[in-house]
């Protein structure tokens, strides 16, 4: 009986050492968690700091507000906001502008974010040299940090830029906004549903804020295509506090093509596309037009 006991005892061993091995083997040895992006976000937002002192700028930045509910592919959307921003600093400082990556058009990871991370602070990098600002990258690895963390922490990073580059006009907000129609309009012709519309009626003299609560709507919405296409809902989110901005709309738009990716991945459609910054005169009023053009697409869709 022992001499079978110690058998039965070395088999389990030998077992529990070939499944860590199986382990060790099948896990991705490269793959990062939010915890590293938020690090490299810590970075990056240091670095902004340090080329805002360099150029003797002291406004105080807008703070973003507590986010939930994000994931990773939020977190990438809101990294692209901040790209772009570098890269328009770029054109300010006369530099070589750099090439804003895509939305990927698969399940996002931190690794993504991260990748995309490490590009923005090679391309503050090369900020850095033209103006001799010296950068030690010194942020610590913190713990707990969540895709809703990190998409925060980006956006701090934007509102840095905007005293560099200027803050989001109604101009960009528009552009997400024909990025959006597209997509919808290619999703519904997926689903063979009609993509013709009734125009709504123009409008006049709307505020950002005006444009925010349509925008909101659209992600109402969303939740509903997005339970009958059986995807994890969205949770939207709460609509923020204090004077609404551009930039906060320009947010709800990078949500909606958040999740427009999403349903393009669940579909086999390609990644949203990109659009040109429109040369006319934009303000909310063409932005709330937009967001009730997509409405009617999204019920069109959902019948």
């Amino acid at each position: 009986m022992k001499h079978i006991y110690i058998t039965v005892k070395s088999a389990s061993l030998f077992a529990f050492s070939i499944f860590c091995i199986f382990i060790s083997i099948h896990s991705p040895a490269n793959a990062k968690t939010p915890n590293h992006v938020f690090q490299a976000a810590d970075n990056i937002a240091e670095n902004i700091a340090q080329i805002r002192r360099a150029q003797n700028i002291n406004v105080e930045p807008r703070t973003p507000g507590v986010q939930i509910a994000k994931t990773p592919l939020h977190a990438y959307t809101k990294a692209l906001e901040l790209f772009e921003k570098v890269t328009r600093y770029q054109q300010l400082l006369g530099l070589s502008v750099a090439t804003i990556p895509s939305l990927p058009n698969k399940k996002v990871t931190p690794t993504d974010v991260l990748a995309l991370a490490n590009q923005i602070s090679e391309q503050l990098n090369v900020i850095n040299q033209h103006l001799g600002v010296r950068v030690t990258p010194s942020a610590q690895l913190p713990v707990g940090k969540t895709p809703s963390d990190v998409y925060e922490n980006f956006w701090r990073s934007s509102y840095l830029m905007d005293s560099l580059v200027g803050a989001i006009s109604p101009t960009f907000v528009y552009r997400n906004t024909q990025r959006i129609e597209t997509a919808l309009i290619a999703i519904a012709r997926k689903l063979g549903k009609n993509t013709n519309i009734e125009l709504p009626q123009k409008v006049q003299g709307k505020k950002p804020i005006d444009a925010n609560i349509e925008g909101f709507k659209v992600l109402y919405q969303l939740v509903a295509l997005e339970k009958q296409l059986d995807l994890p809902a969205l949770r939207v989110p709460g609509f923020p506090a204090g004077k609404i901005s551009p930039s906060d709309v320009y947010d709800t738009t990078n949500n909606i093509i958040a999740e427009l990716t999403r349903i393009n991945v669940k579909l086999g459609l390609p990644a949203v596309a990109p659009a040109n910054l429109s040369s006319e005169k934009i303000t909310p009023n063409e932005v709330i037009f937009q967001f009730k053009k997509i409405q009617r697409l999204l019920e069109q869709v959902a019948a």
